[in-house]
C-alpha cells in the first residue's frame, strides 16, 4: 500500500501567488519583538533599578494582617523616566516673559507711536 499524495485542482503557482500576496500585509501589522540585545539591557536595567531599591531600604515589612513582605515598585532613575530639566523649565518661562513684555511694547507703539516715542527724545 502507497500513500500517495492527492491531486490539487490548484496549481503551484496559485499557491505561490496566495502565500506573497497574504505575507506581506500580515508582515507589516505583526507585533516587532525586541531584538535579545535590548531584552538582555531591559532586563539588566530591571535588576539594577530592583537592587537599588534594596539598598534604599524600600521593601516593606510585615502588614496588619501578615501578608509577608512584599517589595515595593521598583523605579528607575529619573535619566531613563522622564527628563526632568528645571534649569530649561526656568529658560522657557523666562523667554516666555520676555516675549510678553515685547508684545505689549510693540502694542503700546503700535497705538500711540508719537506718544511712546516723544517720551524717549
Amino acid at each position: 500500500m502507497t500513500a500517495e499524495l492527492p491531486e490539487s485542482s490548484i496549481p503551484d503557482e496559485a499557491w505561490e501567488e496566495f502565500q506573497r500576496e497574504s505575507e506581506g500585509p500580515a508582515r507589516l501589522d505583526a507585533p516587532k519583538e525586541p531584538s535579545a540585545r535590548a531584552r538582555m539591557v531591559a532586563e539588566r536595567l530591571r535588576r539594577a533599578d530592583e537592587e537599588a531599591a534594596r539598598r534604599q531600604g524600600r521593601v516593606r515589612g510585615l502588614g496588619k494582617r501578615g501578608r509577608g513582605r512584599t517589595e515595593a515598585r521598583a523605579e528607575p532613575e529619573a535619566w531613563r523616566a522622564w527628563p526632568d530639566q528645571p534649569r530649561q523649565a526656568r529658560r522657557r518661562r523666562g523667554m516666555g516673559v520676555f516675549w510678553v513684555a515685547a508684545a505689549v511694547v510693540v502694542v503700546l507703539l503700535v497705538m500711540n507711536p508719537v506718544g511712546a516715542l516723544g517720551r524717549l527724545v
